[in-house]
């Protein structure tokens, strides 16, 4: 995009006119019809669930730019969504009315309008936890901070001083987290539970939480929204590894969660009153997800206990793939995509729910 047509932009948004009318971004499609957008931008931190194709850009094995992943978006071009479709982050732009795709920052042709309007900085497998990331080669957390410090630079250059610290001061920011760590490090690595019992470990994540929304502050966000951690002994991948033959789900998992979500909604309410920042808003996502796992009729799902991609047991990232693992006939009829992710359905099915509960209240 021109420069001249990114400061037109500026003033559209600026003057409350919606972003669709300014027309269509490089990597994301507009959202359009819905009139003023809710916020500036959404800026988007965290793992697999809100990577948008960060790792797409990183030499991992823990990807998925690569059939059936992203089989139902675009024409089944794979973008490194680890779904079938949209994941949190798009819904959540259409809904702001901002756009109905997030681009990742890595590895894509960004133009002045994509920056404008949010991104997404998130790296598949990450966590809390910097050793979560180098166990699978991904972006730390506090690269992801960096990378956002590289891009408030960008924002500057396109917008102007003022004008780029308010896009940041009124954006809706994102962080997805700590899943990884649990399900990936500590129930599956042999180190940290020789250093920490799960209290104390969950007691590791919540303070690393706890800094980074610090830092994401110390950098201009006002509006904070940290999801706290989904039923993880319920993941297909988890009830393969630790529900028995019956595949049931793993309680010891469910209590990390639980307690994690537990310790992390009263970190926040203490960061509210230390940062007199009432916007940082906890947001549940387990009771949404477990009740779509446990009582899937009711949401117009079939299967719950296995992911639609090969067996649904045990498949993700690079063994879900057209190779060696076929879909399933209806991914509509699944609420996971593969053994640790979600379909596109469900995530759309959560997010309706979660939007006006928790993420409305921050803006």
């Amino acid at each position: 995009m021109e420069h001249g047509s990114a400061i037109l932009l500026l003033l559209l948004l600026v003057l409350g006119v919606s972003t669709w009318q300014a027309g269509g971004t490089a990597n994301g499609t507009v959202a359009g019809g819905r009139g003023r957008p809710l916020v500036p931008a959404i800026l988007v931190f965290g793992d697999s669930i809100v990577d948008t194709g960060n790792n797409n850009a990183v030499l991992t094995l823990t990807r998925s730019d690569f059939s059936p992943y992203g089989k139902d978006l675009n024409g089944g071009v794979p973008t490194g969504r680890f779904s079938n479709g949209r994941i949190p982050p798009d819904f959540l732009a259409s809904l702001l009315g901002l756009k109905d795709l997030v681009p990742a920052y890595l590895g894509t042709d960004l133009t002045d309008e994509d920056l404008l309007t949010g991104v997404s900085f998130a790296s598949g497998g990450t966590g809390y936890d910097p050793l979560t990331s180098t166990l699978v080669a991904v972006l730390p957390m506090q690269e992801e901070l960096n990378m956002f410090a590289e891009y408030k630079e960008k924002l500057v250059g396109i917008a102007g001083d003022e004008s780029a610290a308010r896009i940041i001061a009124e954006s809706l920011f994102l962080v997805c987290a700590g899943t990884d760590d649990i399900a990936n490090n500590y129930y599956l690595a042999p180190v940290r539970p020789l250093q920490y019992d799960i209290s104390s470990y969950v007691d590791f994540l919540v303070q690393k939480a706890s800094d980074f929304m610090k830092q994401l502050y110390q950098q201009g966000a006002r509006k904070i929204a940290i999801l706290g951690l989904p039923p993880v002994g319920c993941v297909p991948s988890q009830r393969t590894v630790a529900g028995g033959l019956a595949r049931n789900c793993d309680p010891a998992r469910n209590h990390a969660a639980q307690l994690f979500n537990t310790k992390l909604k009263e970190e926040i309410g203490r960061l509210q009153e230390e940062l007199q920042c009432q916007r940082i808003g906890y947001v549940d996502i387990y009771d949404v997800l477990q009740d779509l796992i446990a009582n899937p009729c009711k949401y117009g799902f079939d299967v719950s206990a296995r992911g639609c991609c090969g067996t649904g047991d045990f498949e993700v990232s690079l063994l879900c793939n057209r190779l060696t693992a076929t879909t399933c006939p209806d991914d509509r009829k699944y609420v996971f995509w593969d053994s640790f992710h979600p379909t596109e359905r469900a995530y759309e099915i959560i997010v309706d729910y979660l939007y006006p509960r928790y993420v409305e209240k921050l803006l």
